[in-house]
């Protein structure tokens, strides 16, 4: 794990590479924006080998509150900067994105990519729309010049397009966050579960068998696609998965879950708009080249059977924040953590790609 300190604000982000490689300027960053709940050596498990097969190297980062990042990052964490726009975002996802182009200026790239996963998604998002709005403003000169080249959505969540067909918990959780904005019990019945997800995480969980999980999982598997029951019964799988987990609420449930679960399920962000705006503008006579040239290439990996982030919310990204000018790849017979993982080497390559033409 390394740090960045800024102001009195602690951005972790984690790499993943052998201390004996050569050339380690010679391999394309790559941003990876981790899923809810999770922390960033989530990437080692999942994708770091296959970013680096493909000439990459990760650099996962921890989200506000969540593993060793700082939360709250600012007080309220309901209105923005951005409160003019008539969809809404929060200062913590604002003032978080900011903190991830000092770590871009820090590290002094010249060109990135950025990879977001499940609960990643709605950064992916704020990153992509703040990387437009600098190109497109004098905020330019306070940032590096560095270019943005390739986008990779895998079963990211977008609530926009709503929770039709998520699993039940989901449903709830996605339910509560959409009170919030108005109702504070709504708020308080949030911080308690945030509260209490704590010390099962840091000490529940960790302490249970792992033949324990797995018979507990197993309750889970009625509500699963077959892809997902399967790659959840493998030992191989879920052992290393909840070794990872043990320190991702080192910082304890509150803030930080809670923050969490305001940024990735939320619907209706700000940057939503902003890429929407950018991205359907493009004229019809422009060549694939000029917009290669001028925009990110995004690609948008989803399981045909995903019922955690059904593929209704890829679809939406795809056709309407996109304007069908991102690449859609869907694998129809898997789930959410069968996608994920397996097809790593697929969105690794389109991640670390030196050209992606639009859809």
């Amino acid at each position: 794990m390394l740090i960045l300190m800024i102001s009195d604000q602690v951005l972790a982000y984690h790499t993943f590479h052998k201390a004996e490689d050569d050339h380690q300027e010679d391999l394309h960053p790559v941003l990876y924006f981790h899923g809810y709940p999770g922390y960033g050596p989530e990437a080692g498990m999942i994708c770091a080998h296959s970013v680096a097969k493909h000439g990459g190297r990760i650099y996962s980062i921890d989200r506000p509150g969540m593993g060793k990042t700082s939360s709250p990052y600012s007080t309220d964490g309901i209105q923005s900067k951005n409160e003019s726009e008539n969809k809404k975002s929060d200062r913590n996802i604002d003032a978080f994105i900011d903190n991830v182009w000092e770590l871009v200026k820090d590290q002094g790239w010249k060109e990135f990519s950025v990879i977001g996963v499940s609960g990643g998604g709605p950064c992916t998002l704020a990153l992509l729309a703040s990387y437009l709005q600098i190109r497109q403003s004098k905020k330019s000169q306070a940032y590096p010049r560095a270019r943005l080249r390739n986008v990779c959505l895998v079963a990211a969540v977008c609530m926009s397009a709503g929770n039709d067909g998520m699993k039940d918990e989901l449903k709830t959780v996605t339910s509560l966050v959409e009170q919030c904005q108005e109702s504070k019990w709504s708020r308080f019945k949030l911080a308690t579960m945030a509260t209490i997800s704590g010390p099962l995480w840091n000490y529940l969980i960790p302490a249970l068998p792992l033949s324990w999980h797995l018979y507990l999982s197993s309750f889970q598997h009625e509500t699963m696609p077959e892809a997902d029951r399967i790659w959840m019964s493998d030992e191989k799988n879920m052992g290393p998965l909840l070794m990872l987990n043990r320190y991702l609420m080192a910082q304890g449930g509150y803030p930080g879950a809670f923050d969490d679960a305001m940024i990735a399920m939320r619907a209706g962000h700000s940057h939503e708009d902003i890429i929407e705006k950018v991205y359907g503008s493009i004229s019809t006579n422009e060549s694939k080249i000029d917009i290669e040239r001028n925009l990110p290439a995004v690609g948008i990996f989803q399981g045909g059977m995903d019922n955690s982030v059904p593929p209704s919310h890829a679809l939406y990204m795809h056709d309407s924040i996109f304007h069908k000018r991102s690449k859609f790849f869907e694998f129809r017979g898997l789930g959410h953590l069968s996608m994920i993982s397996p097809k790593s080497d697929e969105y690794a390559s389109f991640a670390t790609a030196a050209r992606n033409f639009h859809g």
